[in-house]
């Protein structure tokens, strides 16, 4: 084959080199554009501005109430609300293991960290989580197992909502009438309940078990499990979401709070406190909730 190519003329030759050159441009061009087509296709479809190019509002109320415990636990934090059309809103909820050393301090340090964060990329939930992984590191070096918190975190970007979960504090979706948790409580009772359908077994067991609300996993645990979303969700008008603590969800059933969704995030944080408030539970929980409601209209 080589006697063949020599044999060419060497126009020919200078000829063919050129063909394949602008072939190989092509095909790296080719690929190029299809890459960035393919990346500005998810931006497009993140920004949630391709249906009619109208940014939902977001309106945010929230309360932060000491139950019957000796001391407030919970913490929570409300990114920039004027840096909402630029960077998103992030909001997050921090509850303080109880009966354990240092859950107040542990659940400050959190969302003092995840303040530190902002603002966050919208776009790297992988690298988000391992940071919240880092921060739960940090915790267990710095209070060697003597406390912990749970994290409940939500990210939103123009109509696209992204959560981050480590422990038993909840993220519910009110959306046409019901409420939904997005994030699965990392407690034993969940272990339990996988557990006993494995085995073909009655499920009620697991809500009786003296351990059930035991957490497995938590911050300040070394390498938790950050439970996140790998794919946006997609948030309409009326949409509420509410980041709380599991004072909320022990006082009023998470399945019911979708006949708290009146007009205004102001509203349902009204209305569900003094809810709570009114049931006077003798051992009531810390309670600490944000309330951000989806809207049409000027940011």
């Amino acid at each position: 084959m080589f006697d063949q190519w020599e044999a060419l003329s060497t126009e020919l030759r200078t000829a063919i080199v050129a063909a394949l050159a602008l072939l190989a441009v092509s095909l790296f061009l080719a690929v190029w554009v299809g890459y960035n087509w393919v990346k500005r296709k998810k931006m497009t479809r993140a920004s949630g501005r391709k249906d009619n190019g109208e940014l939902l509002s977001a309106e945010i109320a929230y309360f932060h109430e000491k139950g019957k415990r000796d001391k407030q636990e919970d913490s929570f934090y409300i990114s920039p609300v004027d840096e909402y059309d630029k960077n998103g809103l992030v909001v997050c909820v921090s509850d303080g293991m109880g009966g354990m050393r240092f859950g107040d301090e542990i659940s400050h340090d959190i969302v003092n960290e995840i303040k530190g964060m902002w603002p966050l990329s919208f776009f790297g939930n992988e690298k988000t989580a391992d940071d919240i992984r880092k921060i739960s590191n940090m915790i267990c070096s710095k209070y060697d197992f003597q406390g912990g918190a749970t994290l409940a975190m939500i990210h939103i970007y123009n109509n696209y909502m992204n959560i981050y979960s480590v422990g038993d504090s909840d993220i519910i979706l009110i959306r046409d009438g019901q409420s939904t948790i997005l994030n699965p409580r990392q407690n034993y009772v969940s272990y339990l309940v996988k557990k006993l359908v494995r085995e073909g077994k009655e499920t009620q067991d697991a809500y009786i078990n003296s351990k059930s609300r035991a957490l497995v996993d938590f911050m300040g645990n070394k390498d938790p499990r950050v439970i996140y979303t790998t794919e946006a969700m997609k948030l309409t008008d009326g949409d509420v979401i509410i980041v709380s603590s599991d004072g909320l969800t022990d006082a009023i059933p998470w399945n019911t709070l979708a006949k708290y969704n009146h007009s205004g995030a102001r509203k349902i944080a009204y209305t569900i406190k003094q809810t709570i408030k009114s049931k006077k539970i003798p051992k009531q929980d810390n309670y600490t909730a944000i309330m951000v409601r989806m809207s049409r209209g000027v940011v």
